[in-house]
């Protein structure tokens, strides 16, 4: 596996010398993308998926622990609690 850095520019021209580029700007120097060759498509995407997966489950986990607080030795159902809000 090779990486490179590539200008943007030259990568929409059709180099493509490795099988992940690094796009940048020319001009500002700042990272515009990647590039990942057909051979690690399926594992890259795969990593991407199970990061954003692990981000939702974080965030419903701190949710859920926010709720918790409210909740805790109560044993009212949901539609019980709801009523009461708009009591």
């Amino acid at each position: 596996m090779t990486i490179e850095t590539v200008a943007f520019r030259d990568f929409a021209r059709g180099i493509i010398s490795s099988d992940i580029l690094q796009l940048l700007d020319k001009r500002t120097k700042k990272p515009k993308g990647i590039y990942v060759s057909q051979k690690y498509s399926d594992e890259v995407l795969a990593y991407i998926q199970e990061k954003e997966a692990q981000k939702r489950e974080a965030k419903k986990r701190a949710l859920l622990d926010f709720v918790g607080v409210f909740g805790e030795g109560e044993n009212t159902p949901h539609s019980h609690i709801k009523a009461q809000k708009y009591e």
